[in-house]
C-alpha cells in the first residue's frame, strides 16, 4: 500500500509540475551559476533588497489558473537556488492582461448576477505570473 501511495505521489507530482513554466533570463554574462543547497535561504520580496548585491538576471514563473502566489514563489525560489541567486527582489505578479481585456464578459457574463457562461463559449487559458529579479549579495 506504501508502495502504491508513492508511485501515485510521484505520478501527480510530475504532472503538476509539467504545466508549470520557469524562464531565467541572464543579465550578468560574467556570473558563474552555481547551484545553492537545498536548505540555503533565499531572500523574496517585492520591495528593493536593501543590502548591498549585484542583479544577475531576471526570473519568472508561469502556472495555470489555479495558481497561487505560494507556488509561485516556491518555483522562483527553486530556480533561484539552482542558478545559484541568494535572493529575489522587486516581484510582481500577473494575470495574463490579454485574457482579462478581450474575453471577462464572455467568460464571466456582465450584471449583477455574475455567473459562469463558458459551456457557450470557448474555452480561455488563463496564467499567472510572477516575475523577479535575481541577486547575489556583496
Amino acid at each position: 500500500m506504501k508502495r502504491l501511495s508513492l508511485v501515485l505521489l510521484v505520478i501527480l507530482l510530475s504532472n503538476g509540475c509539467s504545466s508549470s513554466n520557469v524562464k531565467y533570463t541572464k543579465i550578468d554574462e560574467s556570473y558563474i551559476e552555481r547551484p545553492k543547497a537545498a536548505d540555503a535561504e533565499i531572500a523574496l520580496t517585492q520591495d528593493k533588497i536593501k543590502r548591498p548585491h549585484h542583479v544577475i538576471g531576471i526570473i519568472e514563473a508561469n502556472l495555470g489558473k489555479d495558481a497561487r502566489r505560494v507556488e509561485l514563489n516556491a518555483l522562483m525560489i527553486k530556480k533561484a537556488r539552482e542558478i545559484g541567486a541568494d535572493g529575489i527582489m522587486l516581484v510582481e505578479y500577473d494575470i495574463d492582461p490579454t485574457v482579462y481585456v478581450t474575453n471577462h464578459h464572455n467568460v464571466v457574463g456582465k450584471g449583477p448576477w455574475k455567473h459562469h457562461v463558458v459551456s457557450r463559449t470557448r474555452q480561455v487559458k488563463i496564467d499567472k505570473t510572477a516575475t523577479g529579479v535575481a541577486v547575489v549579495f556583496k
